[in-house]
C-alpha cells in the first residue's frame, strides 16, 4: 500500500481569523452605507451609524452614533457578517475595475450602485443602468475575484523582477479598487506641524 502525504501548506488559524474578521468589517461598513443610502438617499456618509466588533471578534453590530443603541437585526456572528462582506468586497472590486475600464474606453463618466441590503450592484451611464453589464452582488463578485487574483499576480511578478514602476502602478490600482488598504502615513518621520504656527 502506497503512503501519500499532502503537500498543502498547513492552515494558519490566525490568518484565517484575520481574513474572516476583515470580511466581517467590510460587511458591517457596507451595511452602514446601505442604511444611510436608504434613509438619506445620498451617497455621502451621514455618520449616523457606527459598527462595533466584540473584543474576541465573535460578533458585530451596528449602533446609532447618537445614543449607542443597537440597530435591530444587526447583532450577528462573525461568520454571518463575513458571509455578507466577502462577496460584497469582491463585487466592489469588480465594479470599480469595470468602471475604470469603461471610462477609459468610452471617455464618459460611469457610476456604480452597490447595496448589500438589497443585493443590488450595477453600473450606470448617464443615469441609465447598463443592461449589458452584470447585475447583482453575486454576479459582480464573480467579476471581482479574477481581478483580485490577477492584480496579486502582477504585483508579485513586478516584485520578483525588481520592476519598481510596475510594482507601484499595480499597488496603486489595488488600493484604488479596494483590494488592499493604503498603508497609514508614518507621522514620526514627518516635520512637526507645531513649527508652522497657526496664529
Amino acid at each position: 500500500m502506497k503512503n501519500t502525504t499532502s503537500t498543502r501548506a498547513p492552515v494558519d488559524a490566525e490568518k484565517l481569523l484575520k481574513k474572516s474578521k476583515g470580511s466581517m468589517i467590510f460587511g458591517l461598513k457596507a451595511w452602514i452605507k446601505a442604511l444611510e443610502m436608504s434613509e438619506a438617499g445620498s451617497k455621502k456618509s451621514t455618520s449616523k451609524y457606527v459598527y462595533e466588533v466584540s473584543a474576541d471578534a465573535a460578533t458585530g453590530c451596528i449602533k446609532l452614533a447618537s445614543d449607542g443603541s443597537v440597530v435591530e437585526g444587526t447583532l450577528k456572528s462573525r461568520d454571518e457578517w463575513a458571509a455578507i462582506g466577502k462577496p460584497a468586497r469582491l463585487a466592489s472590486i469588480g465594479l470599480r475595475s469595470r468602471k475604470d475600464d469603461l471610462e477609459a474606453e468610452l471617455k464618459e463618466r460611469i457610476e456604480y450602485t452597490f447595496n448589500v441590503m438589497t443585493g443590488e450592484a450595477f453600473l450606470t451611464r448617464a443615469g441609465v443602468v447598463m443592461a449589458d453589464e452584470p447585475n447583482g452582488i453575486a454576479a459582480w463578485a464573480a467579476v471581482g475575484q479574477p481581478v483580485e487574483v490577477r492584480l496579486f499576480q502582477q504585483l508579485n511578478i513586478a516584485r520578483e523582477y525588481g520592476n519598481q514602476t510596475a510594482f507601484q502602478v499595480t499597488r496603486e490600482r489595488m488600493i484604488k479598487y479596494g483590494v488592499i488598504r493604503k498603508p497609514p502615513v508614518d507621522r514620526s518621520a514627518a516635520p512637526s506641524d507645531e513649527s508652522e504656527g497657526d496664529a
